[in-house]
């Protein structure tokens, strides 16, 4: 690597790591060009070869964010042996929970309140940010190879993700069923908002054991998923 992309990588790192450190500090209001500025003792100008405007560091900061989870999530489920099916769910919601936890303000950042007059563009949400999904959809295809059909609707129910099919196909993904799809989503929906409830308090600490009710939740999962 040549100096210059050494210095280039280097100012590159110290703006993410700065940028973490105003979300930590002022919350999604504090992530400025201003602000990342004055925390790495610049003027704002010095930053415009990297960052231009404060919807650039969003996007810098928000593919960091899902690129970081979604190598954790994966590297636990890629360690369980591919036809261990509950094992490969159960270390994909016990990593989801892991990486939740340490980094508090990055989940809520991606996963809390949209922030106003910011969508991350579909560059990052429809690559580093459907990894995860993705991972989910291919464990759902794996299932029904092994001859795993979980149906939660009636027979002839009407579709409920009518461009699933298409777009599942443009990803490599051929042979899983809407209802495994469905499946997969009510049990990721739960993790999410078991998720959600224990980082923002909603039950109250004296009401729940946070380690045995995740667990529940992810049992609960398990048996929507695979009976």
């Amino acid at each position: 690597m040549s100096t210059r992309a050494e210095r280039r990588e280097i100012t590159e790192r110290a703006i993410l790591d700065a940028a973490r450190g105003l979300l930590v500090e002022g919350g999604q209001e504090a992530l400025t060009v201003r602000g990342l500025a004055r925390k790495l003792n610049l003027v704002p100008s010095a930053l415009y070869r990297y960052v231009a405007s404060r919807e650039e560091l969003l996007t810098i900061l928000f593919s960091h964010i899902y690129t970081d989870m979604a190598d954790f999530v994966q590297a636990a489920h890629d360690a369980v042996p591919s036809d261990d099916l509950r094992g490969r769910w159960r270390a994909f919601a016990t990593a989801l929970r892991e990486w939740a936890l340490e980094h508090p303000y990055e989940w809520t950042l991606i996963n809390g309140t949209p922030l106003r007059d910011y969508h991350v563009p579909p560059t990052e949400t429809l690559t580093q940010g459907i990894r995860l999904h993705l991972l989910l959809a291919r464990l759902g295809e794996d299932a029904e190879a092994a001859g795993v059909h979980p149906r939660i609707r009636p027979e002839g129910s009407p579709s409920a993700m009518p461009g699933l099919k298409q777009f599942l196909a443009s990803q490599g993904i051929e042979n899983i069923s809407e209802e495994s799809v469905l499946t997969g989503v009510a049990g990721w929906h739960l993790l999410m908002g078991a998720l959600y409830e224990e980082l923002f308090g909603l039950f109250g600490a004296d009401l729940e054991d946070k380690d045995v009710y995740y667990d529940a939740m992810v049992s609960a999962t398990e048996k929507l998923i695979f009976g």
